[in-house]
């Protein structure tokens, strides 16, 4: 039997990784980061540490279709959306797939999602196959209908998306998606071997995967002491604007490297929803406008301008979005 522990840099991956040396001793572990070339300098260096430190056998798996994320988006003719996180897919999701399949063996992927991080994550499971969706549906029309239900569709998209999803079922269709990545590979592969997942940290919170690492006397990612609430691709393209205030005022670096990013692939980071429209100064061929990261740091940049009374003083204040100031 083999465990694979993704290991992404973040806190939560960090901590299941600890449970699962614990639970099942480093033997039988192999370590896997999937490298999108897109994460942040102090993300690689702490991987590096937490890797060394624990002694963990290791591997950096890559797309073999594209040279990261800029490649990704300069042959897609643009950057992921919300809509179309095929960044994921790509980079994270089929190079994890390949390597799988590359084992003989029994194995029991040990996941460090948590419930709290997302509604969606919050529906998983704690326990279920790692190739579940290439064997039941990870979408149908009921699942559209009841998501609507929680969350009402805003956008046209959404709106003609809900209203198809109901007249399909009104005709007894339920039009049910499954995983066809390698489809046929990885249904021989099922049929010798078992595909266990285990979600240890899924119904804790964010302070206690923190300190599940910090009891153990291991370091978490510095980059959540300066105020990230998250880490992995820097930025994302879910980043928020205290978050991208950062990246903006002490990280002038990234901030290049997406303008270059954009420039090459000739396209915007960022939705056009991220910044107030007087700030946009792109126009689609339809007129529509968005913003480029110069916007967005001019946004950044002109509302860190305005002071306010009203702050700390920044010489106490605590950047950390966790509890872990000293």
């Amino acid at each position: 039997m083999i465990v694979i522990t993704p290991i992404s840099g973040g806190k939560d991956s960090q901590a299941a990784t600890l449970w699962a040396v614990e639970k099942f001793g480093l033997k039988s572990l192999i370590g896997v980061f999937c490298d999108v070339k897109w994460e942040a300098d102090e993300t690689y260096l702490h991987i590096d540490y937490f890797t060394n430190k624990l002694g963990i056998k290791f591997k950096v798996l890559k797309s073999k279709k594209y040279d990261g994320m800029v490649d990704l988006a300069v042959k897609r003719g643009r950057f992921p959306s919300a809509t179309a996180r095929f960044c994921t897919e790509e980079l994270k999701i089929f190079p994890m797939i390949d390597f799988i399949l590359t084992l003989k063996d029994h194995i029991i992927v040990v996941d460090g999602i948590r419930a709290d991080e997302s509604s969606k994550r919050s529906k998983m499971q704690p326990e279920c196959r790692y190739f579940k969706y290439y064997f039941e549906p990870y979408q149908n029309n009921s699942m559209i209908v009841e998501q609507f239900s929680e969350n009402p569709p805003v956008t046209h998209k959404q709106k003609s998306k809900l209203k198809k999803a109901q007249e399909r079922l009104l005709l007894g269709k339920e039009d049910p998606k499954f995983y066809t990545y390698r489809k046929e590979d990885v249904f021989k592969w099922c049929e010798k071997y078992d595909d266990s997942l285990i979600r240890p940290v899924f119904n804790k919170t964010g302070d206690e995967v923190i300190y599940y690492s910090l009891n153990r006397g291991y370091e978490i990612n510095p980059r959540y002491k300066r105020g990230h609430k998250r880490v992995g691709c820097d930025p994302c393209i879910f980043e928020d604007i205290p978050s991208l205030k950062i990246t903006v005022i002490e990280s002038p670096a990234v901030v290049d490297k997406v303008i270059y990013a954009e420039e090459k692939a000739n396209s915007s980071f960022f939705p056009p929803n991220k910044i107030p429209k007087r700030y946009h100064s792109k126009r689609d061929k339809k007129g529509k406008t968005y913003p480029t990261m110069r916007d967005v740091a001019r946004y950044i940049n002109d509302k860190t301008a305005i002071p306010d009374m009203f702050t700390d003083d920044p010489v106490f204040k605590c950047k950390s979005h966790y509890n872990i100031c000293e």
